[in-house]
């Protein structure tokens, strides 16, 4: 079922996999990243549907690499593939089905720090630093193209032991929420946030504006989901209070 991939996984990809599956129901917990899903028995993964695509093939062949540095099995030998088109009717109520059972999930996960034992949700989200880890190998999901783009992941820390944790920036905000997901903290006192645009229509009807963000912001390099944003400025100390 898998193919070959000349990727090979970093040690942060690694972990961060191994705290994400160790943490199910080792008797059937569901894991489903990038449109493909897995049920845990044991020490071993059991690839149970896919979304049939080439984008989706290469997420499966590499989360198999990852699994081998692991040394766990993966089974791949009767998967159903999915490759119908869901009505638009019911788009809406799986989405919101699917938002609640990885909230669910995200919910159980620990800090990496396999001394400490600290739920990740527990710990200070809004204290999170965007870092661009630079170019790396990318597979579109939609196209199934390669080439190469920037990696962002979103670093916070444990408050129990220190630990620093590094996540993609979905994982971060399932766990965290939109609020904080879609907030940018530019410097120590200060961070921007994403208006919607009912909030938008609010400011300017106001007399007030916003700012819309671009690639950087004083010399400061904007995280992708935040451009391309209209946001208002907010002091850090209404985060610490939310």
């Amino acid at each position: 079922m898998r193919e070959e991939t000349d990727w090979q996984p970093t040690e942060e990809e690694v972990a961060w996999t191994r705290a994400a599956v160790e943490q199910l129901d080792d008797d059937g917990g569901v894991w489903s990243p990038h449109g493909l899903e897995y049920q845990r028995h044991g020490n071993s993964l059991k690839l149970v549907s896919m979304v049939h695509h080439a984008g989706t093939v290469e997420a499966h062949s590499r989360i198999c690499k990852v699994m081998d540095d692991m040394g766990w099995a993966v089974h791949d030998d009767s998967v159903e593939r999915v490759s119908h088109e869901v009505p638009p009717e019911l788009i809406a109520s799986q989405q919101e089905e699917e938002l609640k059972r990885i909230q669910h999930i995200v919910s159980g996960w620990l800090c990496t720090n396999e001394e400490c034992g600290e739920h990740i949700v527990n710990m200070p989200l809004h204290d999170v630093a965007w870092v661009n880890h630079g170019k790396q190998p990318f597979v579109n999901p939609q196209t199934g193209d390669e080439g190469e783009a920037d990696r962002w992941l979103a670093h916070i820390h444990c408050h129990s032991c220190g630990t620093e944790i590094q996540m993609n920036p979905l994982d971060y905000g399932y766990i965290a929420g939109e609020d904080l997901f879609y907030t940018w903290r530019y410097s120590p006192t200060h961070a921007w946030r994403v208006l919607t645009r009912e909030s938008t229509v609010a400011l300017i009807d106001s007399g007030e504006s916003g700012t819309a963000l671009g690639s950087f912001y004083d010399d400061n390099e904007v995280p992708p989901h935040m451009q391309g944003t209209y946001c208002q400025q907010i002091l850090l100390s209404e985060l610490e209070e939310e």
